[in-house]
């Protein structure tokens, strides 16, 4: 099986006035890199969720968003800190008094200041609470890798489409390329029969140089190369797992013969394939970019 880096998934959990909530989403990276934010209630927790999402994703960009909620009397209440609003009063009253200014303090200016109310200090999670939010994340999970497992599936059959492409070029190069060199020795031979007289190049000469300038142009063993490189893509993909880096290594050498076919052709037809070759393995790598 094969997955997308790309995917979302959300998960939620409920019970004893409990509730917990999940999503994960992944963008493309070389690396799993792995983002995770969540009450400071659940600090606790945050080495064994990363533990989680590790065992389930090997590459891409991984944010996680862990939420939670306490019904009732569970839930911690803000206190106010009566110490601190008489310091706030105490300094504002000051300030009323340099400045020679009317006026009281604002409630709502008061109750925005920092440390006037305090909520208490976190508790250790409750085993129950901790397995609610074990369970929500494996449901976001779920849901991330249907969704990355779907657009795989779509990805792979795209690749495999452009390299039946790839592989239907190849053969219309590979005609073209074995009536070449017959193409070639015609040209030359009408090109020095109108330069000298007749007799005056040995035959066996004259065959050697079209050999030479033959093999010079021949693109037999890159057309055989690209073969075995498409068979080895195709291959990995049937193979599945973790497939984006050594599919990118193959396109590597994709493009190399594509570009050395290039070069080397003397055929226009010929050269024109090639550069749709070589449009298709880019297509090919675009793709290739999206797996993990």
């Amino acid at each position: 099986m094969i997955f997308s880096m790309t995917g979302f998934g959300g998960g939620t959990a409920e019970g004893q006035g409990l509730a917990a909530r999940a999503e994960v989403r992944a963008v493309n990276s070389r690396f799993c890199e792995i983002q995770l934010r969540c009450p400071s209630r659940l600090q606790a927790l945050e080495a064994q969720l990363r533990e989680r999402v590790a065992g389930r994703v090997t590459r891409g960009k991984v944010a996680v968003v862990i939420e939670w909620e306490e019904q009732g009397a569970s839930a911690a209440l803000p206190t106010l800190d009566e110490e601190t609003v008489r310091n706030y009063l105490r300094e504002l009253e000051r300030l009323r008094q340099l400045g020679d200014l009317d006026g009281k303090p604002d409630l709502a200016l008061v109750a925005c200041l920092p440390g006037v109310f305090k909520v208490a200090a976190a508790v250790e999670v409750a085993p129950e609470a901790e397995e609610l939010v074990l369970q929500a994340l494996d449901l976001a999970l779920d849901g991330f890798d249907q969704m990355r497992r779907s657009e795989g599936a779509a990805l792979v059959a795209d690749l495999r489409a452009r390299v039946k492409l790839i592989e239907e070029r190849l053969d219309q190069i590979a005609e073209w390329a074995a009536a070449a060199r017959q193409r070639l020795q015609a040209q030359l031979r009408q090109k020095v029969e109108g330069l000298l007289r007749p007799g005056e190049v040995p035959e066996e000469r004259l065959a050697l140089e079209v050999v030479l300038l033959a093999e010079r142009s021949d693109i037999a063993e890159e057309v055989v190369r690209f073969h075995s490189h498409n068979a080895q893509f195709l291959a990995t993909l049937d193979k599945g797992g973790e497939v984006g880096r050594r599919l990118n290594f193959l396109l590597q050498e994709q493009n190399r013969e594509a570009n050395t076919i290039s070069s080397k052709a003397s055929e226009s037809q010929i050269v024109h394939l090639a550069v749709e070759i070589k449009e298709e393995v880019e297509r090919l790598r675009e793709q290739v970019q999206n797996l993990a």
